[in-house]
């Protein structure tokens, strides 16, 4: 009866080596899985960073665009304020020699009134180029490729 002891305890231990060797196997095999998975997706995930990257320098384009608008039509603000403050005087004052007073400021009212509006209106069209900032170049290249940049043709 030792005997048949010794045998089942030897079948044990050779059980467990074989439990042992499986799942060292199993672990093998998700590794490799694991890793032709990972080599399968860097071309989308390289192409994708790339496309997040022109996205983000169009989105900057158009933010530097839109701050130039700002300062332009800042610039055109401080511009009327000056105009009409220092040169107001003097024109009307010119113009009364000739005109009635109020005539005369009638007339450089209007002449600083254009000169402000012209340009608040070219300060106002260059921030229309940067707003919204969207990357609209960057998507339309996406959409006219079809999206031959996902699998790395770039």
């Amino acid at each position: 009866m030792a005997e048949k002891d010794t045998t089942d305890t030897d079948a044990a231990e050779t059980r467990t080596d074989d439990g042992r060797t499986g799942a060292r196997l199993r672990d093998q095999l998700s590794s490799r899985a694991d890793q032709l998975g990972s080599r399968a997706i860097e071309p989308i995930v390289k192409a994708v960073r790339g496309e997040i990257g022109k996205a983000k320098a169009e989105v900057a384009d158009r933010a530097r665009s839109a701050r130039t608008g700002l300062v332009l039509v800042g610039v055109g603000a401080v511009l009327a304020v000056v105009t009409v403050g220092l040169l107001a005087a003097v024109v009307v004052a010119a113009l009364a020699v000739a005109l009635p007073l109020w005539a005369a400021t009638l007339i450089a009212f209007a002449v600083f009134a254009i000169a402000a509006a012209v340009v608040v209106k070219v300060g106002v069209s260059a921030l229309g180029r940067g707003v919204p900032p969207v990357p609209a170049d960057t998507i339309a290249g996406l959409t006219s490729r079809g999206g031959d940049s996902a699998t790395g043709r770039d």
